[in-house]
């Protein structure tokens, strides 16, 4: 188990976004640069803060989702113990926000509920490795002005099932492009409805270096905003 803590930022912001980083799972090295990106997306935003939970997704009660405006589940693994399902479930489904980076798919697998609100459930993946991730030429807010493509060094995920029947897939990998033999579709990240809430899901991020990539930046940063609603 893992839960890095860090301070939340200083200023008053507008809206409230917590941070969930344990890890009961498989432990990564970037959960640290996972969070301090977060983090610091919230010190510089004057729309949102972001706080990092004590307690781990023990914090996650209704009473602090109800003083919340989006929950961040950053490079989580295992069965979390999440002190309500149902009430997370509501909270987006309300209209809250949801975010998940990389082994967030790699969460909660006793909780089919959580796979729905994600959107997907890893279930392989090759070698951290170069590849060439494609932008989807459809305009979405989140990738507006991103290259048509890109290189980046990271662990690719495979899903149980495509989540394109309910999201809207806005990078995918080019399999041709890395040696291993993983399947022909193969999205990465993608943005959701579920209810009235925005649910965004980056399955990179597995090395620390990948936090540092201006692009992946980029759009982590978006897919913040976007669950925000800004």
């Amino acid at each position: 188990m893992l839960a890095v803590v860090a301070a939340p930022s200083a200023h008053a912001a507008q809206d409230r976004v917590l941070l969930v980083n344990e890890a009961r799972g498989f432990v990564h090295d970037s959960i640290p640069a996972a969070t301090a990106f977060f983090l610091e997306l919230g010190r510089r935003s004057p729309h949102y803060d972001v706080v990092v939970l004590r307690g781990g997704s023990a914090g996650l009660t209704p009473r602090r989702l109800h003083r919340a405006d989006a929950v961040i589940f950053a490079n989580t693994s295992g069965e979390l113990p999440v002190p309500d399902r149902g009430a997370l479930n509501r909270f987006v489904k309300r209209g809250g926000g949801f975010v998940g980076t990389h082994s967030a798919s790699d969460t909660l697998h006793s909780w089919p509920g959580f796979e729905t609100l994600l959107g997907g459930e890893v279930s392989r993946h090759g070698a951290v490795q170069e590849g060439r991730l494609v932008v989807s030429r459809r305009p979405h807010p989140i990738t507006r002005g991103l290259p048509r493509s890109f290189a980046l060094e990271d662990e690719f995920y495979e899903f149980m099932a495509s989540p394109r029947p309910r999201a809207r897939v806005l990078v995918r990998l080019d399999p041709e492009s890395v040696p291993d033999e993983l399947g022909r579709d193969l999205p990465l990240v993608w943005a959701r409805r579920h209810g009235e809430g925005r649910v965004f899901y980056d399955a990179l991020g597995h090395p620390p270096s990948s936090w540092a990539h201006r692009l992946h930046r980029r759009i982590v940063a978006r897919g913040l905003a976007w669950a925000l609603g800004r």
